[in-house]
């Protein structure tokens, strides 16, 4: 395997341990909401972390079919994480925080692997970076779409 390679693989690791930990806060917070439609909606989220982590590890298996056109798809940012407060989650936790967390986390996830597409020294690296930063980008705004129809909807 060669040093490059070797450094891919890396990278698809930690994103598939993101997933992982992205995973874990969903289902984690189906047991702070007392609502069914939210616990379904979180169940929801949670299952396309899998669908994530499993086209990941396609990618690790050398599976570069999701890598295809990558730049051609467009993603709107709603923009709502930038200025919403997250909270801290506790048992009082609403389904508003939750999702304001959420938002957070995927920003982070979108900004972390944007910023290593703008560094990253060869092409096939940085198409993996712009590749992952879309793919956070794409679930921020299924979360902050869920905020704007349930959140905003009901006030």
């Amino acid at each position: 395997m060669s040093e490059q390679s070797a450094t891919i693989e890396q990278i698809l690791e930690q994103a598939i341990r993101f997933e992982e930990q992205a995973y874990d806060f969903y289902v984690g917070a189906i047991d702070m909401v007392k609502q069914p439609h939210i616990k379904d909606t979180l169940k929801d989220l949670a299952a396309e972390e899998v669908k994530h982590k499993e086209k990941l590890q396609a990618l690790v298996e050398g599976d570069t079919e999701a890598l295809i056109g990558v730049s051609r798809q467009k993603v709107l940012d709603l923009k709502l994480a930038e200025y919403l407060v997250a909270p801290s989650l506790g048992e009082d936790a609403t389904f508003q925080d939750v999702l304001v967390v959420a938002m957070h986390r995927e920003k982070s996830s979108h900004e972390f692997y944007s910023t290593m597409a703008t560094i990253a020294d060869d092409e096939s690296t940085k198409t993996l970076f712009t590749f992952l930063a879309q793919e956070e980008l794409v679930h921020k705004n299924k979360v902050e779409t869920l905020y704007d129809e349930i959140v905003y909807r009901d006030n």
